[in-house]
């Protein structure tokens, strides 16, 4: 079953946590992979962040919390499966550990779930990387047109 909402994702301003030149690759990724899922979502707080001292203020709490959880730029889901997706300009070795680090806090969040797949989304990747991600089952997807749809001609401006 496709993504309900992939038509207002193609033309939404902005996609949660997402810099205009990252919302481009994420689109550009969504278009060919809409089919293959239920539901995504974006901007996905992972693991329990800073935890303060007893009777500190709520809203500090709340704050330092939100400020300091993990975040994986996208999640997919099809039935009980997974795909977790690091949007980058250019994919380095950050993205490896945050993909890896993102799987295991999901894992421990969410233990009815049977399989994670990996994914880093671009528009380049370092040449020393490719390797990495390869060995690691690490999907990598490049969309170097994403430059194009995301320069301000061709959003209005």
């Amino acid at each position: 079953m496709p993504i309900g909402n992939i038509a207002a994702l193609r033309v939404a301003a902005q996609l949660p946590g997402l810099v205009p030149v990252e919302a481009a690759v994420a689109r550009a990724w969504l278009e060919e992979h809409h089919l293959e899922f239920d539901s995504v979502e974006f901007n996905v707080r992972l693991g329990s962040g800073v935890v303060l001292p007893p009777g500190s203020p709520t809203f500090m709490e709340k704050y330092v919390r939100s400020s300091t959880t993990k975040r994986a730029d996208m999640i997919l889901h099809l039935g009980r499966d997974v795909t977790i997706v690091e949007v980058k300009v250019r994919i380095g070795g950050s993205a490896f550990g945050q993909l890896t680090l993102y799987k295991k806090l999901y894992i421990a969040q969410h233990p009815e779930v049977q399989i994670v797949r990996l994914v880093a989304a671009g528009i380049t990747i370092e040449p020393d990387v490719w390797e990495l991600y390869r060995e690691h089952g690490i999907t990598v997807e490049l969309f170097p047109s994403a430059w194009l749809s995301a320069s301000p001609a061709n959003q209005g401006e």
